[in-house]
C-alpha cells in the first residue's frame, strides 16, 4: 500500500494555504496548514512532514528565519524538503534562502499549483 505523503504549508495568505492544500489533497496527500513561521516550526518539530511549502514574508517568523531554525533541526534528525514560494524573492535572497537549506525557490506568480505539487514530487522521488 503506498504510503501518503504528509505536506506542511505555511503561509499567511488564507486563500493560498486553501489553493495548495487542495491540490496536495486532491493529489492524496495528507495536509496541514500554518499561518506564520513561528506556528509552522512549532509543527515541524512535532509532525513527520515529507515536504514544506514556505512563504517567505510572514509575521511571527519570516522565512528566511524559519530556514535557519530548520536547518539547525536537520543536524539533529532527518526533516522535510524545503520549497519557498516568493512573490519578492531577489537573486540575492534565493541563493541566501539556498544556502541556508532551501531545497528549491519559486516566485508565486510564475508557478501554478500543479507546478508546485510536481516539483514536491519529483523533490521525493516520486513521479507526479
Amino acid at each position: 500500500m503506498k504510503t501518503k505523503k504528509r505536506v506542511l504549508i505555511i503561509d499567511d495568505d488564507q486563500d493560498l494555504l486553501e489553493i495548495y492544500g487542495f491540490k496536495f489533497e486532491t493529489e492524496g496527500c495528507e495536509v496541514e496548514k500554518a499561518e506564520n513561521g513561528a506556528w509552522g516550526l512549532k509543527r515541524i518539530k512535532d509532525g513527520n512532514f515529507d515536504v514544506v511549502l514556505l512563504d517567505v514574508s510572514m509575521p511571527a517568523m519570516n522565512g528566511l528565519e524559519m530556514l535557519k531554525e530548520i536547518a539547525e533541526a536537520k543536524k539533529q534528525k532527518g526533516l522535510p524538503k524545503v520549497l519557498v514560494l516568493s512573490n519578492t524573492a531577489l537573486d540575492e535572497e534565493v541563493k541566501e534562502m539556498k544556502k541556508v537549506g532551501a531545497d528549491e525557490c519559486f516566485i508565486k506568480v510564475k508557478i501554478t499549483p500543479k507546478e508546485i505539487y510536481q516539483k514536491a514530487m519529483s523533490l521525493l522521488g516520486v513521479s507526479a
